[in-house]
C-alpha cells in the first residue's frame, strides 16, 4: 500500500483492529527492498539492500507480559522461527512493542544488553526476549545509550499518573552494534497511541534495486521449418491480416500488422522452451523430456 509518499507493508487481521504489525517505508527504502514476508499478526520482516550487506528488518508486537505461558511459548517459537530464517550474514535490525522490562543485571547476557536498562528487575518477557537475542547474536541497543528516564520510557498507562515503563525496544546484531549511534524516546509524536516513539539514530547506507525486466522469451521459429506449423501460421496471419482495417495513421497500421503477426505466432508456433544455449533442441527432444518428468513425478508420488 502506498500513501502521502510512503509505502506500507503490513501482516495482520483485515477488519479486526486487534494485534496487526506494520513496516512504513521512505520512497528510498522501497526501493532498495528485496522481499519482505508477513509472518504473523505479531511479526512482519522485511529484507533490504545496503551498500555494503544486506538488512532484515523485523517488526514485533509481543504478547503481553500476564499472557498465558502457552501463548508466550507460542510467540517464542514464532519469533525464533523467523531469526533462524534469516540468512546470518545479514545485519538484522529487531524493533518493537516487546511488553518486556529490561533491568540492570547482566548476568550471563553480558553481549546482550549495556549498563543502561531502565526497569528495576527483568520481567518474564525481557528474560525471554533476551534469550532470544543472545541465541541469535543480538543486542539490545536501547541499554546501550545513557539518557534522562523520561527520554527511555515508551509508554505511559492510560488514565493513570506517573505510570511509565520501557517495554518497545531496538536490537540490532551485535556485529554491527557500532552503526547505532542512538537511541531514545520522543514524547512530541502524536499518534493517538499510549506509546511514545522510540528512534534509533543508524549509520546505514540503502542501494537501490535494480528494477528487474521480464523480459518475454522469443518464438520458437525453428518449427516453421515444419511444413504443418508453417501451413497454420500462414493461414492464421492471412485470417488476421483480412480483419484489418486499412488506417491511414502510418503508426497506428504498423502497430495492428504488429499485432496480427504477434497473435499468429503465439496461437501456432509459440514461445521458445529453455534457454539460449538450449534453443537447438527440438520439439520430439522436449516431449521426451515431458514424459520422462511426469514420468518421474508418478514414480515419487507412488
Amino acid at each position: 500500500m502506498i500513501s502521502e509518499g510512503k509505502s506500507v507493508l503490513y501482516s495482520g487481521h483485515q477488519s479486526d483492529h486487534a494485534r496487526g504489525v506494520g513496516i512504513v517505508m521512505s520512497k528510498k527504502a522501497a526501493a532498495s527492498m528485496i522481499s519482505w514476508r508477513p509472518a504473523s499478526e505479531r511479526i512482519i520482516a522485511a529484507r533490504f539492500q545496503g551498500a555494503h550487506t544486506k538488512i532484515t528488518f523485523i517488526q514485533i508486537y509481543a504478547t503481553m507480559e500476564d499472557a498465558s505461558d502457552d501463548n508466550k511459548d507460542a510467540f517464542s517459537e514464532d519469533f525464533a522461527a523467523e531469526l533462524r530464517q534469516t540468512p546470518h550474514h545479514d545485519m538484522v535490525i529487531l524493533a518493537g512493542d516487546f511488553n518486556a522490562h529490561i533491568g540492570p543485571d547482566r548476568s550471563g547476557f553480558e553481549h546482550t544488553i549495556g549498563l543502561h536498562g531502565s526497569a528495576t528487575t527483568t520481567n518474564d518477557n525481557g528474560y525471554r526476549l533476551l534469550s532470544l537475542c543472545a541465541a541469535h547474536g543480538l543486542a539490545v541497543s536501547n541499554t546501550y545509550f545513557p539518557h534522562k528516564r523520561i527520554h527511555k520510557m515508551t509508554w505511559k498507562a492510560p488514565g493513570a499518573q506517573g505510570v511509565r515503563n520501557e517495554i518497545d525496544y531496538i536490537c540490532v546484531s551485535n556485529r554491527f552494534q557500532s552503526s547505532i549511534l542512538d537511541v531514545r524516546s520522543y514524547r512530541g509524536a502524536d499518534v493517538g497511541t499510549d506509546h511514545f516513539l522510540l528512534a534509533a539514530r543508524c549509520r546505514l547506507r540503502l542501494k537501490r534495486q535494480p528494477l528487474k525486466v521480464q523480459r518475454p522469451k522469443p518464438f520458437d521459429v525453428m518449427k516453421l521449418k515444419d511444413p504443418e506449423f508453417k501451413r497454420k501460421f500462414n493461414v492464421a496471419v492471412r485470417n488476421r491480416f483480412e480483419l484489418l482495417t486499412p488506417s491511414a495513421d502510418v503508426e497506428a497500421q504498423w502497430t495492428n500488422y504488429r499485432d496480427a503477426l504477434t497473435a499468429a505466432a503465439e496461437e501456432t508456433i509459440g514461445r521458445r522452451r529453455g534457454t539460449f544455449r538450449e534453443r537447438w533442441i527440438q520439439e520430439r527432444s522436449w516431449k521426451l523430456i515431458d514424459e520422462r518428468r511426469l514420468a518421474k513425478h508418478a514414480r515419487d508420488q507412488a
